[in-house]
């Protein structure tokens, strides 16, 4: 493909620095070797829809990382320009007892970190980002304990909605579709993981998580494996509705349309390393995406 494709399913989620599936043809795919994609060292983050990508050698051509910090979303316009490449990067540290985010906004003639306000509240650490529709908000899942998190992008101030999560959540994924909050995650009891369930959170907060989905019992059956009592967690990226959920220890894809709400399980994936998988899955590619502020550079 040479320009954008506005087909939600034609997307690329990357399953390592060589492998990518393909919802729309279904098909795993080998990823093109040039600029050259080290397993050592991998993107950062990524965008929602139209998808950037964040490469190691993007934050060493930019201010460094405020200390103890770490990249959590990267923001792009509701509607850039062809030629556009303004984004705001936002990162997070938790160290200690508050939250705090630092954003920096590329059009900036000086792109330099802002601190925004913290969250008074400890948590172990920060999991996944959803940009808002309007991208004016950041969604972010906060773990240990599990919270709902809101970060405001133009005040910069973090909001703690009175949201209770899910009972037994052990895995969870945040993602938005048409100006809708879900969530992915599993349910474990007593340590075994029983189901993987998808949930819309509710205008009223005091109603919260609203289950809509669970993922059906053959196809649960098969994403983990037979590893219900040691099988953890599964890895997830979304795109626009479309949500896959891995499982690197086996190989094991399953894809979720939430615009049709129907689970389909994919060929599982061989041959590829569960430490390379690990390092990889979670980013989103579409047809011609840029690779942020150019080529790679050595890890250092």
């Amino acid at each position: 493909h040479a320009l954008l494709s506005q087909h939600r399913l034609d997307a690329f989620f990357l399953l390592s620095p060589r492998l990518a599936f393909h919802p729309l043809s279904r098909r795993l795919l080998q990823v093109p070797p040039s600029p050259p994609l080290d397993p050592s060292c991998p993107p950062l983050i990524s965008s929602a829809s139209p998808s950037f990508l964040v490469t190691a050698d993007s934050l060493l051509r930019l201010p460094a990382l405020p200390d103890r910090s770490y990249l959590i979303a990267v923001v792009v316009p509701p509607s850039p320009s062809s030629s556009s490449r303004d984004y705001t990067l936002v990162a997070v540290t938790t160290n200690g007892a508050a939250v705090r985010s630092y954003s920096l906004d590329s059009a900036d003639p000086s792109p330099r970190w802002v601190p925004g306000a913290e969250l008074p509240l400890p948590f172990a650490i920060l999991g996944n980002a959803a940009v808002a529709s309007d991208r004016a908000r950041l969604f972010v899942l906060g773990r240990g304990p599990d919270a709902l998190l809101v970060l405001d992008l133009e005040t910069r101030k973090w909001a703690a909605p009175p949201v209770v999560m899910p009972h037994g959540l052990t895995t969870a994924h945040l993602f938005v579709l048409d100006d809708r909050l879900f969530l992915v995650g599993g349910v474990e009891r007593l340590g075994v993981l029983e189901r993987v369930v998808v949930w819309q959170l509710d205008n009223d907060e005091a109603v919260g998580w609203v289950e809509v989905a669970a993922m059906p019992p053959e196809v649960f059956d098969e994403l983990v494996a037979g590893r219900h009592g040691s099988f953890w967690h599964f890895q997830a990226a979304d795109r626009m509705g479309t949500l896959c959920l891995y499982n690197a220890l086996d190989g094991r894809l399953v894809m979720f349309d939430a615009v049709d709400c129907v689970w389909t399980m994919m060929p599982r994936v061989s041959g590829l390393g569960a430490g390379e998988s690990q390092m990889w899955f979670g980013h989103v590619l579409e047809p011609g995406v840029d690779l942020l502020l150019g080529q790679r550079s050595p890890c250092s």
